[in-house]
């Protein structure tokens, strides 16, 4: 509980100290659908075990902040986090239950994603999630593309009885 509420102001506190002023969203639907197609785009890679299309939707920049299961990653620290996790399983099978977006600016919005899933290890156990994963992503527009600058990830499933 402690770690949640830590990760949650680290992203308060980041999302108060970028680099753009938020202020009131001049187009909210255009916000919306792009941080959404995000969301999709998070999904399918990570399903797909694409590390380079999963990793092309964070941001580069050293103050990216990605936070998951209560510990810090830097963005080569997460790339390698995921390649580690896809390493020990064979499948993975997620659905966003559901996406949230609340728009900051035209440049800034948070997603929350509410996910059910399942994955295999490579040792046959399966694990089952049903809407018990959920992260919260700052999303920012970078030149032309939208970017997760900032994320917390926690969740906890069970082992599927055989």
């Amino acid at each position: 509980m402690k770690s949640s509420f830590l990760s949650v102001i680290a992203i308060l506190s980041l999302i108060q100290f970028t680099a753009r002023p938020v202020v009131a969203a001049q187009n909210t639907q255009a916000v919306e659908q792009a941080v959404k197609a995000v969301a999709a785009e998070l999904r399918r890679t990570w399903n797909a075990h694409d590390a380079d299309a999963y990793m092309a939707l964070f941001d580069t920049q050293p103050s990216g902040l990605f936070i998951s299961t209560g510990k810090a990653y830097s963005h080569q620290e997460l790339r390698a986090r995921v390649q580690e996790v896809w390493s020990g399983r064979t499948t993975d099978t997620w659905t966003n239950d559901r996406v949230q977006v609340i728009v900051l600016s035209d440049t800034s919005a948070l997603l929350q994603i509410t996910m059910s899933g399942r994955y295999t290890r490579t040792n046959g156990q399966e694990w089952e999630f049903k809407s018990s994963m959920f992260g919260t992503f700052l999303v920012q527009k970078r030149g032309n593309a939208w970017k997760i600058v900032a994320e917390q990830n926690s969740g906890s499933g069970t082992q599927v009885k055989k």
